[in-house]
Order: C-alpha cells, then structure tokens, then sequence
C-alpha cells in the first residue's frame, strides 16, 4: 500500500474515532509499527493530529481547513502530487508557486523545508508558510481575484524576479491546444512567469489531460516537467515521451 493510501485511511478513522493507537494502525493498515510513526509524524507536521503515548488524536484546532479538505473529492491526489513536488525541491532553493488547490497541497509540504525563497500570488499559498519561519515568503501586489492576486500590477512585479523552479497549475492539458487556463488573468500572469524561471513544472491532475478550458497559455513544450498523479492515462505518457518532457505520475517509492 502507498503512503499516500495509509494517510487517506488514518485521517478518515481518526476523523470517525477522534483518536487511534499505533498497535490498532498496524494491524488495520498491515504495516510495521514504524512505519505507522512515520505517517503520524507527517500528519502532526500537518496539524491534522497530536501524537500521544502509543497512539494520536484529531487536533482540535478550527475546523475550518478540515472541512475544506473534506468537500474536496480530488484531496489524496492532489496529496500524492505533493509529495512528489517535495522531493523536487531542495532546501535553499528560489520558487514560485502559483494559483491552484494543488498548489496550496504542495506549499503545505514544501513549508516542511528550509530556507527556500517563495514567490506567489496565491494567498492560500502564503498563508501555508505563515508557521514556517526557516522560509523566506514574498506575495506578490495586484488585484485581488477571490483568493489569488492578478493584473498588471502583479505582471509588473514579476519582472523584479528570478527563480530556480516555477510551479504552476493548468487547468487543462490538450495535445491540440497545449497547456490552458480558466481565466486570462491566469493565463497571462503564468506566460510572464515562464520568462523568470530556470525551469517550468507543470502542475495538473491526470483527470483534465485531454480537457480544454478557455484561455491558451502556450505549447506544451513550455514546460521542463509536467507534474500529476498515478492514474494518468498510458496514451499520454507515450505522447509526453515522445516530446521528450519528464513525467512525474506520483507514484510513491520514496516510503513503506
């Protein structure tokens, strides 16, 4: 079972039974008692949970983070496209990390390093960081847009910047069409994003490859690695291949 599998189970038990032992974990999820640490270690890094003597409980901090995970139907794979972010990134490092709830999955474990230099326009983005005082944040000035910061002002801002890695989320991928976004504020910010980065990781979930949205960011040549998760269709792995840009599916070999 992928870690990613075990994490989905335990937050679901202890969101039923508010608390859990190791032994009990063990047993249900048929892994070692180390391995179960491991998992509760990660979730307490989360705030999901506090770990006690043998076991842990539901933390008992507002539910308001909770419940927005809860209504997400796609979380564990935005989840397991997080953890393969994390092993993309290195401490030290100079990023900037785009709109997207993929994308507020990915500053969660990317807060775990240290010393990296954020950039965003995402205030959920930001807002991850805010417990993470090893890391340097810097959000961007514009107008904001529901959650995110946009237009001119921000597309001026970004000038002022380089960066090792871009991370940016797409809302569809279509071999016709390349990468697309849902408004063209977003289209445009991530165009002039590209020019400052080292490399461009495209962030997407399997199921929008072969969608279309409304705006046109560019060909999918634009990115240097294209992010998703396990479930994506063999046809566009060959595709990818083909143009000769690395795929990261997620699956997990990196735990138990």
């Amino acid at each position: 079972m992928f870690a990613i599998e075990r994490i989905r189970i335990i937050k679901n038990y202890l969101q039923k039974e508010k608390k859990v032992s190791v032994a009990k974990l063990s047993e249900l999820l048929n892994v070692t008692e180390v391995t179960i640490r491991r998992d509760l270690e990660k979730l307490e890094a989360e705030g999901f949970l506090q770990r006690t003597h043998g076991g842990a409980i539901l933390n008992s901090e507002p539910q308001e983070e909770v419940y927005e995970e809860q209504i997400d139907q796609y979380l564990t794979e935005r989840q397991e496209i997080a953890d393969t972010v994390f092993h993309l990134v290195s401490d030290n490092d100079m990023i900037m990390i785009t709109e997207g709830l993929t994308n507020v999955q990915i500053a969660r474990r990317l807060s775990e390093k240290n010393n990296l230099t954020v950039i965003t326009n995402d205030l959920r983005v930001a807002l991850e960081f805010k417990n993470s005082p090893s890391n340097n944040l810097i959000l961007l000035g514009g107008d904001l847009n529901e959650y995110a910061v946009y237009g001119q002002l921000a597309i001026n801002n970004l000038q002022y910047f380089s960066f090792n890695q871009l991370f940016v989320e797409v809302d569809a991928i279509n071999r016709q069409t390349g990468l697309m976004a849902s408004s063209i504020s977003k289209a445009s910010l991530i165009q002039k994003a590209i020019h400052s980065a080292e490399k461009t990781s495209v962030i997407c979930l399997a199921k929008y490859f072969g969608e279309k949205s409304l705006y046109r960011i560019g060909n999918i040549e634009i990115a240097d690695k294209i992010i998703t998760n396990s479930t994506l269709d063999d046809s566009y792995k060959d595709y990818l291949f083909g143009l000769n840009i690395k795929l990261y599916t997620s699956v997990d070999i990196y735990e138990d």
